[in-house]
Parts: C-alpha cells; sequence; structure tokens
C-alpha cells in the first residue's frame, strides 16, 4: 500500500518547506504535502537514500538543499516533483521500513 510522504516523514517535509519558502518554490511544497512514496532505496556505502515519487519521470532538475538538509530535490520537464536524496539516509530509513 502506498504511504504519503507527509505521513512517514512529518519532520523531513517541514524542513524541505522552510528552506523552500524562502526560495520562492511554494509549488513543490504543495507537492511535498501531497505526494505517495512510490518505492525507496538505500545506498550503504554513500549513506543516502532515495525516495522515488513519480517512477516513470526522468529527471531533469535538481534543487539542492545538501547545505541546510543534506537532501536534493529531482524535478521531471514538467516541474513535478520524482524523487528526494536524504544524505545520512539512514535517519530516514527506519521511518520508512515500518
Amino acid at each position: 500500500m502506498p504511504t504519503k510522504l507527509l505521513q512517514a516523514l512529518p519532520d523531513l517535509v517541514a524542513d524541505m518547506e522552510g528552506a523552500l519558502l524562502p526560495l520562492g518554490r511554494g509549488d513543490l511544497v504543495a507537492q511535498l504535502k501531497a505526494a505517495t512514496i512510490e518505492s525507496w532505496s538505500y545506498d550503504n556505502f554513500a549513506d543516502a537514500t532515495t525516495i522515488v515519487l513519480l517512477p516513470s519521470s526522468k529527471a531533469a532538475q535538481r534543487l539542492s538543499l545538501y547545505d541546510e538538509l543534506g537532501v536534493s530535490l529531482d524535478t521531471d520537464v514538467e516541474g513535478r516533483l520524482c524523487a528526494i536524496e536524504v544524505l545520512d539516509g539512514k535517519r530516514v530509513t527506519s521511518l520508512l521500513g515500518r
């Protein structure tokens, strides 16, 4: 059963909202709040978790919030949020694995 991103990772969504709004990216905040997690993977070597929101979409643009949150957001050519990469991924895998 698909899980809503906001339900699984409310603190991460709130942190991303706080970083995106000052950048004028309220469009991505709205998408984050409505997003469904289609799949996710964890890279142990990099300690990074990738959360896929739109599996058939190819990333066209990456918005980096690495300095603030250790997160990057990928959007497709239509501006739809398709994936999120989280550094220090272990902190979210335990929440996603529930």
